[in-house]
């Protein structure tokens, strides 16, 4: 049986929407709407009875108020071309895929409402938005409705609302940078969580990424602090560990064996000053690798012989 691959954005993006939306809405994950393996992000149910208003919600605070009582919601992550050609068109087939679902429940088109969820408009969006003659009605904070789709459709910018209703949860799914430790804090538990329900999430599509959103919300000077070096080494890939760190952060508060562990004998001798290399004979230069011997002749700017 194929496996589904599954994005740590897109389930960390349900993790948010699940735990601050209003009471009033039912958040139900990755709904299959046909009996192949089409998947939508979330479905949005109103509960029956419930208002439209935006109630105890903590997030997308201007959205709930939009929504008619069946919502097919489509999220893109905030990494570099999350949203692609034909991803609009999608959105769209969902709806109708859904519609015709649920068509003897449903009071008619107009009950359900289509939502997409994007960082930033794109100039990829915009000529999709063209080619289905489309039009996109900007209602402020970051919302707008997308007019001619038959179904009402709403597009979300997150880095704008996020800005505009100032919601640093909602800054981990958007190109901005998180600002406090509450988010911060809910985003490394996300990421690592205790209860083991996601031992397999380094291997997740996205994991990179948002590994870089939790360091980028740290600042330089504070994201190796309070960590032995065992600790620094575990905790992030080696690319990562140290990214936007000035050498000497990224060296402070290790040993001298500490920061030259891991260095083959001559690659170490890199590291000593250029004091030290001036007092070592020629003869014992030309005994080392072409690479490092080349090196520290330019350092310390003795010709070959």
């Amino acid at each position: 049986m194929a496996t589904i691959s599954r994005n740590l954005w897109h389930l960390g993006f349900v993790d948010l929407v699940r735990a601050r939306a209003p009471a009033s809405i039912s958040v139900q994950p990755e709904v299959q709407l046909t009996i192949e393996p089409q998947r939508a992000d979330m479905l949005l149910l109103r509960k029956e009875g419930a208002s439209h208003g935006v109630g105890d919600a903590t997030v997308l605070r201007g959205l709930w108020p939009l929504l008619g009582t069946d919502t097919v919601l489509e999220y893109k992550s905030p990494v570099e071309s999350a949203f692609r050609r034909g991803d609009l068109l999608r959105l769209w087939g969902y709806g109708v895929q859904y519609h015709v679902d649920q068509i003897e429940r449903l009071s008619g088109y107009r009950a359900l409402t289509l939502v997409l969820v994007v960082a930033s408009i794109t100039r990829t969006f915009l000529r999709e938005l063209a080619e289905m003659d489309w039009s996109l009605v900007r209602l402020g904070g970051g919302y707008g409705r997308i007019d001619g789709a038959v179904y009402a459709t709403y597009l979300v910018v997150t880095d704008e609302v996020a800005e505009a209703e100032q919601d640093d949860f909602l800054r981990i799914f958007s190109h901005r940078r998180v600002l406090g430790p509450e988010a911060r804090r809910w985003l490394q538990r996300w990421m690592k969580p205790e209860d083991g329900t996601m031992q397999s999430v380094e291997e997740m599509e996205g994991y990179d990424e948002m590994l870089q959103k939790l360091l980028d919300s740290l600042p330089a000077e504070r994201r190796l602090a309070g960590l032995t070096p065992e600790e620094v080494l575990s905790a992030y890939p080696p690319e990562q560990r140290v990214a936007g760190l000035a050498p000497e952060q990224r060296l402070a508060g290790l040993a001298p064996e500490q920061r030259l562990a891991g260095l083959a004998p001559e690659q170490q001798l890199l590291a000593v000053s250029d004091a030290v290399l001036r007092g070592m004979p020629d003869e014992y230069l030309r005994s080392l690798p072409a690479e490092v011997q080349d090196a520290i002749r330019r350092r310390i700017g003795r010709p070959s012989r």
